[in-house]
């Protein structure tokens, strides 16, 4: 069954989940938390770390690092630049050619997506 809510991290945290892939919502009934479906698992998360969205998105998230936040170096370990995008659909990561580029096609599931500019992560 689809979920009518999806969710992305917006910020590192203690979750263990990649920053800016979308999830989807499990349980939004409390204030403080939401409980998502990480692969089958119900995952807590701090409302404050993140982005709500009433249909699954279906656009590359933008997630742009910067060299002194905790998680950019495991980033450039996967070498991965501080600006990569996160497939919508697999949640892949991949280094954004070309820099400027509207759209791009993924490595992992060969999904075609547009890339969100405007609401980087």
């Amino acid at each position: 069954m689809e979920s009518k809510l999806w969710a992305r991290v917006k910020q590192v945290g203690a979750h263990g989940l990649r920053r800016g892939a979308w999830y989807a919502v499990v349980n939004n009934n409390k204030p403080e938390l939401v409980i998502l479906d990480v692969n089958k698992r119900a995952v807590p998360v701090n409302r404050g770390l993140l982005e709500l969205a009433e249909a699954k998105p279906e656009r590359w998230s933008v997630v742009s690092w910067r060299e002194t936040e905790r998680g950019a170096r495991r980033a450039s370990d996967m070498n991965m630049s501080m600006t990569y995008c996160v497939c919508p659909a697999c949640r892949g990561r991949q280094h954004i050619e070309p820099a400027d580029a509207l759209q791009m096609t993924c490595e992992e599931c060969g999904g075609e997506f547009r890339i969100d500019w405007e609401h980087t992560c």
